[in-house]
This record gives structure tokens, sequence and C-alpha cells, in this order.
């Protein structure tokens, strides 16, 4: 009888531990492996960084309506500037350092007076992809315009070839040498004897090309009560 009941105590120890496996085997949740890592790339920008620009070394007031600008961009070949952020300056190849925008003359989006000026630079690489459109580089300076002294025409000499063109601009300065916008409305042109030819007769620049002989040649800049002059040398 004691032996009998012995079988029955160790079968209702059996069943109830393979009762509790079973039931581990519920409860446990299958462990799954970690998914792998999905990369999306991120796409590469084309064409130059928007980059940066300061006048005049954060001047605090600018008497000079071309200013010295520092200028920066990655991947830039070409830039341009501007009064507006819409009217913009021909291209340029790329350099950290620019004085020949002018700020107040009018052109290229800025205007004719003192103030507060703005000046905006865009850039291009060499297969002619722009900067962001969405984001141009700017910075703003107070310009004081100063009392025009002297005019020059730049360059003031050069030398061409009979028939050959060249580019000449007037320029203006106070007494200290800032330079001091032109209205180019009233700047007239003439040439010497009526050899040569200029084009346009008004305007802050005009072209000259040189006649079909040679030698010394001159044109002349007037503005209000100032006038220069500059040297052709036309050589076959």
């Amino acid at each position: 009888m004691k032996y009998r009941i012995n079988i029955i105590v160790l079968t209702f120890i059996s069943a109830m531990i393979l009762l509790l496996c079973v039931g581990c085997e519920q409860i446990v949740p299958n462990i799954l492996p970690d998914p792998e890592p999905i990369f999306i790339p991120i796409p590469t920008p084309v064409g130059p960084s928007i980059g940066w620009i300061i006048i005049e070394n954060d001047l605090e007031i600018v008497k000079d309506c071309t200013p010295a600008l520092s200028i920066y961009s990655e991947g830039a070949t070409y830039m341009s500037f501007s009064g507006d952020g819409e009217n913009w300056s021909e291209w340029e190849e790329y350099s950290t350092y620019y004085e020949d925008f002018n700020i107040a003359n009018g052109i290229n989006g800025t205007e004719f007076s003192s103030g507060i000026k703005y000046v905006y630079v865009r850039f291009k690489d060499e297969k002619g992809n722009l900067s962001s459109s969405e984001e141009i580089a700017f910075d703003t300076a107070e310009f004081e315009f100063g009392e025009l002294f002297s005019v020059k025409i730049v360059p003031d000499e050069v030398t061409v070839k009979v028939g050959e063109s060249h580019l000449f601009t007037l320029h203006g300065y106070d007494i200290k040498s800032n330079e001091v916008p032109l209205n180019g409305s009233i700047v007239t042109w003439t040439k010497c004897c009526g050899v040569g030819n200029l084009s346009p007769a008004t305007g802050l620049s005009t072209t000259y090309t040189a006649p079909s002989s040679s030698g010394p040649r001159n044109i002349s800049g007037h503005y209000e009560n100032l006038s220069t002059g500059a040297v052709v040398i036309v050589e076959k």
C-alpha cells in the first residue's frame, strides 16, 4: 500500500512539473533579433555654399561708396553683387576680397543716397550651379555721402590696336580720396579732334573705339563743373 502511494505522489509531482514547464513556454514571449538599421542617404548639396560677406570690416560708418568687401564661399568660381537682392552686377571671378562694387550709384539695385546700404552676394561654380536662392548672403552698412572734390577716368591711360575698343569709367572723390557716387545722367564724354568713336556720350561709362590710324588720342569726362582726361595710345 505504501509503495502504491509513493507511485501516486511521484506521478502527481511529475505532472505538476510538466504543467509548469508548458506554462512557462506560453508566458515567455519569443525574442526576435534586432532589425537591421535603415540608412537614408542625405543628398549632396549642388552648387557653392551660400557663404558670407562683410563690408569694410564692420566699420560703423562707411564714407567710400566702393568699400572693401570680405567674402567667402565654399566651391565658388564666380560671384555677383546686388543692392536689393534682385538686380545683379556682372559675374566676377571669385575672390575673398573685392572693392569695385558701388553701393550708392543707383545701379544694380542700389540707391543714389546716404543711409543704410545692403550688399548681397551670390556665387556660381565652374559648372554653372548657383548658390541657394532661398538664402542670400548679405551685410549692411551706414553710408555717408561725401562732398565731391575731384573726378578721374579709370583707366587714365591705355594702349590699344587700331580698330580695337576699351571701356572707360568716370569716378568721383572727396577731399580725403573716398569715392563719391556720381549721377550718371549728368556725366558727358568728349573726344579730341573727332578721332575715334565714343559710345555712349553720357553715363558713368563709355567705350572708345580706336580709329584706323595710330597715334596718341585724348578723351574727356565731364561732371557739373569738373572735368578730367585720359590718354589712348593707338598702335598698328
